[in-house]
């Protein structure tokens, strides 16, 4: 078994990496993405920072589709590929979905926020999360471990839950066309719906104004320092509970729903006091059945390195 492995949780921003072996994840580091020209560059970069020079094994959890061995960042422009990746290192290496990544972290998380529902070890889980993009996956339950199964459900079409976001859907359809879960709920959705919602209140953002940063938004919208900002996010969350809702029914997860990414851990204070839950349960016929379902905030610090370690010791 290979003792040493470099791993990476690599998004649109940032690019985490760290050095891993058996007893964990060491010291990690955070480049970003945007200040490389190739995914070689940003791995030497990352090498540097940490002072390593050899490594067994690599497994790179990127934000984007992975097919062949090959992706490329969503809402990015760095290209992975394993053959030319492994080349350059002289080491296998493996490229997978940092939400296929996260998966594997979630049945060893120990840091949950739970806002409600009954833990319950046994069943289905399901996993989503708004970073640069809104990732999903889903672990079924085997005689020995966990089948990590992949899912672009973020790019489901969105379902609005009220008269108001039917007001705010038709706005943005009319600057986006196809509108998806991950329009709204991302980095760069929150920044959609912000102006989507001015819109719909009146016209508080016409296009003119440089606009406002996710981070920004969701600063202003926490404190109610902005109305429209607070509004913002409490749309975002009543709509995460309902993408989290249809992502439960579809895989029958009862044994939870769990919240990752790099948006909603900082806010899960806010997120138990939001419609998180409540439109997370409005199922119809379905209601009770996933009134049962624990919904958590994965709190741990570095899930994605953490799942990517452990899909190289223990998920192939």
């Amino acid at each position: 078994m290979s003792d040493r492995y470099l791993v990476g949780d690599i998004g649109a921003t940032n690019a985490r990496f760290a050095l891993g072996s058996a007893t964990g994840v060491g010291t990690t580091t955070t480049l970003a993405t945007g200040e490389f020209g190739s995914a070689t560059e940003l791995i030497d970069a990352a090498c540097h920072r940490l002072g390593i020079e050899r490594f067994d094994e690599v497994c790179l959890a990127i934000a984007g589709r992975v097919s062949g061995g090959v992706a490329e960042i969503t809402n990015g422009s760095l290209h992975f590929a394993e053959a030319e990746i492994a080349k350059h290192l002289d080491c296998d290496v493996r490229i997978v979905n940092d939400f296929f990544a996260l998966a594997h972290a979630v049945p060893i998380a120990t840091a949950l926020a739970e806002i409600g529902g009954r833990p319950s070890a046994d069943g289905v889980k399901a996993l989503l999360g708004p970073g640069s993009g809104l990732g999903m996956s889903v672990l079924v339950p085997q005689d020995h471990g966990w089948l990590v199964v992949p899912s672009e459900g973020g790019h489901a079409d969105l379902a609005p839950g009220s008269p108001l976001e039917r007001e705010i859907l038709g706005v943005l359809q009319q600057q986006h066309g196809h509108v998806c879960w991950e329009t709204v709920l991302s980095g760069p959705g929150l920044v959609n719906l912000y102006q989507a919602v001015a819109t719909v209140w009146g016209g508080s953002w016409d296009g003119s104004d440089e606009p406002l940063t996710a981070e920004q938004i969701t600063g202003r919208g926490v404190t109610v320092e902005d109305p429209v900002c607070h509004q913002t996010l409490e749309i975002f969350f009543g709509l995460l509970g309902s993408a989290a809702g249809n992502l439960a029914v579809t895989v029958c997860a009862t044994g939870g729903v769990y919240i990752g990414g790099g948006i909603v851990p900082g806010l899960s204070e806010f997120a138990k006091q939001s419609a998180l839950r409540r439109r997370f349960e409005e199922r119809g016929a379905l209601t009770e059945m996933v009134r049962s379902i624990p919904l958590y905030v994965i709190l741990d610090e570095a899930p994605g390195l953490l799942g990517a370690l452990q899909y190289l010791m223990h998920g192939r």
